[in-house]
């Protein structure tokens, strides 16, 4: 009975510990290239408590967009535009010399959406970090601990 315990308990640990190693090889580091193939369309964004950040989601209007272009970062359907010159550090998205349009945001819960936009970018901590899901959806995680998915969508037609 105890050579059965402790069996068990060894597959137990194996079996846990394939898992870990396993959902760690899922999450890759996304290539520039990977990143300007599309625009990616936030589909889900959770603070560091895991509740859903509302703010980034308005109904009735296109969702919040990121356009990754050689040497340029797009943040689309905001109130304002605003672009990026970015690099990647390791897993860091770097964005520096950024600009913005300056409509006034008439709407609050748009003027509220961009605001919280822009905590997931342009902290003044560290740069946010970028990884690839096992389903190929982009996640962004920045130093105050929100996660935002950003899922890939179509090109714009032409």
């Amino acid at each position: 009975m105890k050579r059965t315990y402790m069996l068990t308990l060894a597959w137990l640990a194996i079996g846990i510990g394939i898992g870990i190693g396993s959902s760690a090889r899922a999450a890759s580091t996304p290539t520039t290239d990977q990143l300007e193939a599309h625009p990616w369309q936030l589909t889900r964004a959770t603070d560091a408590q895991g509740k859903r950040i509302d703010a980034l989601f308005v109904s009735g209007r296109a969702p919040y967009t990121l356009r990754f272009q050689p040497g340029y970062m797009s943040e689309l359907n905001l109130c304002n535009q605003a672009s990026s010159h970015y690099h990647l550090q390791d897993d860091g998205l770097i964005l520096e010399s950024g600009i913005r349009t300056t409509a006034l945001c008439i709407n609050p819960k748009v003027d509220a959406q961009e605001r919280r936009a822009e905590t997931l970018f342009h902290g003044r901590d560290t740069a946010p970090t970028l990884a690839l899901d096992d389903t190929g959806a982009l996640v962004v995680r920045n130093t105050h601990g929100d996660t935002a998915i950003f899922k890939p969508a179509p090109l714009p037609a032409k």
